[in-house]
């Protein structure tokens, strides 16, 4: 049986049964489901689609039993004029709910991403002030990732950006990586439906559960990096430094993980880690070389 921590490293562990046991009697309990509303930005809905590949129960179950749903631009029935009826009177209602950001906000360029009529902006704005609580799942809502890379038009920005220059003192939280992993998501929302809080988040309010430590000191070619072994071509056995690999200044747990239920993941697979959960990525090059002085140190800069 899978299980999911939801409180603090030295809570308990509740598995999904459990979970959906209390979910059936949430005033025994002591909680219930909140109200979801996702929205997208600029874009791929690749944080969407790396969602729908939760492993551990049915999409449709977490959407129905832990949460409720009530709008995601892919998943959601509701078309046209049903849409912003629905996100003007939940806004309305004084009722709490998650407002999830998927994609960066193109503040510069607002008619660059619009949605019944309005820029994304002003959907976010009006949702962001009177949530409970903020996700920002992917880099690209995080740190405005490949829309706010070098050459493009639309003056992107990340969430915690946006909120901050509209002065939105809405508690956020911070997912990171291209894509977001779902489990990172469903842990967030898991420890909010139990504690009604946030877990333990680090200076940039990711949760210290998942990126306290870099791709690089869990890396499983971590023992070619002492014997300074170096792979001179992508696949080759070796550590991959010299190939360009962000692991030492990248924080995520994507190496002990994986995707696509613990499949792969980049370094496994022989590749690079390109540092897709950092603040710089996509770098303007995206693949150094061991030029880079702080690759070439293995510096590990470790955040608080």
């Amino acid at each position: 049986m899978y299980q999911v921590v939801i409180g603090a490293c030295a809570a308990p562990l509740l598995s999904f049964d459990e979970l959906l046991a209390a979910d059936a009697n949430p005033a025994g309990a002591g909680w219930s489901r909140p109200d979801l509303v996702w929205l997208q930005g600029a874009s791929c809905s690749g944080c969407s689609t790396s969602f729908l590949n939760i492993e551990q129960i049915t999409i449709l179950d977490f959407l129905t039993y832990f949460t409720r749903l009530l709008y995601h631009p892919n998943l959601s029935s509701a078309t046209g004029d049903q849409v912003p009826q629905i996100l003007n009177k939940l806004a309305a209602s004084g009722k709490p709910y998650i407002l999830v950001m998927e994609g960066a906000i193109p503040a510069g360029m607002p008619h660059a991403c619009m949605m019944a009529g309005r820029p994304i902006g002003e959907w976010v704005r009006l949702l962001a002030a009177k949530a409970s609580r903020c996700i920002a799942a992917g880099t690209c809502a995080v740190s405005g990732g490949v829309a706010k890379m070098t050459g493009t038009l639309t003056g992107a920005v990340s969430l915690d950006e946006f909120l901050k220059q509209r002065s939105i003192k809405t508690p956020s939280v911070n997912l990171p990586a291209c894509p977001m992993h779902p489990g990172h998501l469903v842990y967030t929302l898991l420890h909010f439906i139990k504690s009604k809080g946030l877990p333990e988040l680090d200076d940039a309010r990711r949760p210290r559960r998942f990126f306290t430590h870099s791709v690089h000191e869990r890396c499983p070619r971590y023992a070619a990096f002492q014997a300074r072994d170096f792979a001179l071509r992508i696949g080759e056995e070796g550590c991959l430094m010299e190939l360009g690999c962000q692991g030492p200044v990248t924080y995520n747990d994507c190496v002990a993980i994986g995707y696509n239920g613990n499949t792969n993941n980049c370094v496994r697979a022989g590749h690079p880690c390109i540092g897709c959960a950092g603040e710089l990525f996509p770098r303007p090059l995206l693949y150094h070389t061991h030029v880079d002085p702080g690759i070439a140190a293995g510096i590990m800069l470790k955040r608080t």
